[in-house]
């Protein structure tokens, strides 16, 4: 039996705060916690999960997100999560990070069809500002994978550098651990990439010989859920793929 919209709306409940932010634990796991821009980013992985994107939790991360938003149209990660929980990664301010951030965000609004929302337009100024620069595309897989994503969106993306992200994410695959991998193979299915797309191919190859012994796909000690629901529904999704 299917769940209602509202039932789905619930289960995210303890994991969004009043101002539209999202963090990565509920409530119940961590009562000391901050909403943030990385969270917000990830959770809206669970928005397009659950088929909310036109709900009332969708609103009001849109909202978050624009309050956010950098003038140049960037994005980082907020002052208040940087003060609340320090990561080391994050405290010096790189355009690396920067580029991972704003990249991230309209990869994800793009699979929700939010496509014409008025954020768009100032991130992709931004980031054709800074793509051609190849040490900042490829400083975290993340921009790597974020600019796949966009490239079916007619962003502007030379096909050069769309070509070049491809090859090197594609020479990757055997590289990667299970969370990141199902990370890439979930963002691509989302914009449209076809299953016989040779990233989609030899990644879903690949991360059914990451599954253990005991049938998960073991990860960071956070994560190990996550991935395996993960990894379950896009290998189900190959596997339909191929029967049609």
């Amino acid at each position: 039996m299917g769940y209602e919209n509202y039932e789905l709306e619930n289960v995210l409940l303890d994991y969004q705060f009043s101002n539209g932010s999202w963090d990565y634990n509920s409530s119940q796991e961590n009562l000391d916690r901050i909403g943030s821009l990385g969270g917000t980013i990830h959770c809206l992985r669970w928005i397009k999960e659950f088929h909310l994107e036109k709900s009332p939790r969708m609103v009001l991360t849109l909202g978050f997100l624009e309050k956010v938003q950098e003038n140049d149209g960037s994005f980082y990660e907020t002052e208040e999560k940087l003060n609340h929980s320090p990561q080391k990664w994050l405290q010096s301010e790189t355009i690396i990070d920067r580029f991972y951030f704003t990249a991230a965000v309209p990869m994800r609004l793009f699979s929700l069809s939010y496509n014409q929302n008025p954020m768009i337009h100032f991130v992709i100024k931004w980031l054709k500002e800074n793509w051609d620069d190849w040490d900042i595309v490829a400083g975290t897989w993340y921009g790597l994978w974020a600019l796949l994503c966009l490239y079916p969106y007619n962003v502007g993306l030379p096909k050069t550098l769309f070509e070049r992200c491809y090859e090197y994410s594609l020479n990757c695959l055997p590289k990667l651990p299970a969370q990141p991998l199902t990370w890439l193979l979930d963002a691509l299915i989302s914009a449209g990439y076809p299953f016989h797309d040779d990233l989609i191919n030899n990644g879903v190859d690949y991360l059914k010989k990451l599954q253990n012994d005991k049938g998960i796909w073991e990860d960071f000690k956070y994560s190990t859920t996550e991935t395996t629901v993960t990894s379950f529904r896009i290998i189900e999704f190959y596997n339909q793929s191929e029967k049609n």
